[in-house]
């Protein structure tokens, strides 16, 4: 993990023109090298990367929050001065706390993080890469145009996607046509986290120092610091967008409708509700209510939304959010344990035949001509001829002819043979043995005790 840069008072032009990191520089000790610049805005940089290890392309996510840093010529991140140091330090320590909170979220209308690490005194993610257009695109291409049904299905998945992203504290804040991509099956997709930011389990939460807004589609309580924001202001950027896509107007920045209503003015972004008959009034009025500027007359959830435009539910089924099972480990766990008690629970079988059957069964095996052949001459030549026992069991020989084993019988005694003289002979052995260790035992302390006197005796 790379250390934090270092404050520079005396600011310099150490920095190049570009910010950005140009083509073909490393990331994380070679595993990430920039192939490209994608976008760039006063939070991040997010650029083309190509992962080496897993040869494919992804999108890397820089933190980069140009009003408290610049970057030197060797791609490191500097603070700008050390005033700006501990908000620098915040930040950076929030993209990455942020990040892994994305990377918990694991749903199919939401980008995918893979990897959160720190380099060039500066953090960064590793997404996915979604080949597709945005929503922006699309509103610009005259030539395409998107379905009612389309559009529809387009809100409700999003709408499933916010819920995720707001049941982890976490609000987007950068909702717009250009963060909404279709992929090449036209799913849509949510991007660009790099602006979020954590809720803390709070219901509002004050706006950081660093300020970032896109006219239109941004709240009113974006545009200054102080401005309490919770899960209705994404909704707003959400209804913003949507606005954008069915009337093919820009939305009124909030600001400029703030104050017009203000001065008592009557509001300036036209309700889409009744001006559009392929639409029903229910799903543009959930659009303009969302889009008040008032905070608390806003919907308050997406799931509020969802209800207001599909009060049956009849898109549970299509749009169900995917469940992670966190506890596979234990699923499978238990469903090991209920085999083995199913295995146990199962009545034994009674053999129908002993082992010692089934053996002669096996040994009864059928025999080649030729073999019954070989046999039959060799019985015939008055070699090895069996020995007819009836009481001695029977096994086939090497090659298949019947051999008997005579049964064990008693070996005959010699009436003179002592039955206690070899208990004798071994006693007496055994007394010779600890004779002749003992006497060994003794030479061998006598020599190491004197070693002189033996030496004498031994003529040295």
């Amino acid at each position: 993990m790379s250390a934090m840069p270092q404050p520079i008072d005396n600011y310099s032009n150490d920095k190049p023109d570009d910010p950005g990191l140009p083509d073909g520089v490393s990331l994380l000790n070679g595993e990430f090298e920039i192939t490209g610049r994608i976008s760039h805005g006063g939070f991040g940089i997010t650029y083309l990367a190509k992962d080496v290890g897993l040869n494919r392309t992804v999108v890397i996510k820089e933190c980069f929050p140009e009003a408290f840093c610049n970057r030197r010529s060797n791609s490191s991140v500097m603070v700008r001065s050390s005033s700006h140091e501990d908000q620098y330090r915040s930040i950076v320590e929030m993209f990455m706390r942020e990040a892994r909170s994305i990377a918990k979220m694991r749903h199919p209308n939401i980008v995918a993080v893979h990897r959160v690490f720190e380099d060039n005194h500066t953090a960064y993610m590793a997404l996915d890469l979604i080949e597709g257009d945005d929503l922006k695109e699309i509103i610009d291409d005259e030539d395409r145009n998107l379905t009612p049904t389309q559009i529809k299905d387009i809100l409700f998945k999003i709408l499933d996607a916010i819920e995720l992203v707001h049941a982890h504290d976490l609000l987007h804040r950068d909702i717009s046509p250009d963060n909404i991509l279709l992929d090449k099956w036209g799913n849509p997709v949510l991007i660009d986290f790099g602006a979020a930011r954590e809720e803390a389990s709070k219901k509002t939460r004050t706006v950081s120092t660093v300020m970032i807004v896109k006219d239109g589609y941004s709240p009113q309580e974006f545009y200054f610091a102080g401005g309490n924001q919770n899960a209705s202001s994404d909704l707003y950027a959400l209804a913003a967008t949507f606005y954008h896509l069915i009337s093919g107007q820009a939305p009124t920045n909030s600001q400029t409708r703030v104050s017009e209503i203000a001065m008592g003015n009557a509001d300036p972004c036209m309700p889409l509700s009744g001006s559009f008959p392929d639409y029903d009034d229910t799903f543009l009025a959930a659009i303009d209510k969302a889009m008040r500027v008032a905070p608390k007359d806003r919907i308050q959830s997406a799931r509020a939304w969802i209800e207001m435009i599909d009060p049956h539910n009849t898109h549970v089924e299509d749009y169900e959010r995917p469940v992670v099972n966190e506890s596979l480990g234990m699923t499978l766990t238990s469903l090991v344990a209920q085999t083995n008690n199913d295995l146990l629970t199962i009545p034994p079988t009674a053999l129908k035949k002993t082992p010692l059957e089934m053996l002669q069964e096996n040994t009864a095996v059928d025999v080649a001509d030729w073999i019954k052949e070989f046999n039959e001459e060799t019985k015939n030549s008055g070699g090895d001829r069996p020995i007819e026992l009836d009481d001695a069991p029977k096994f086939s020989g090497r090659f298949g002819r019947q051999k008997t084993i005579p049964p064990m019988s008693a070996i005959p005694r010699d009436p003179d043979f002592d039955m206690d003289e070899p208990e004798k002979v071994a006693k007496r052995f055994n007394f010779k043995l600890v004779g002749a260790v003992l006497g060994l035992l003794g030479g061998c302390y006598l020599a190491l005790s004197n070693p002189q006197m033996v030496l004498g005796l031994m003529g040295l």
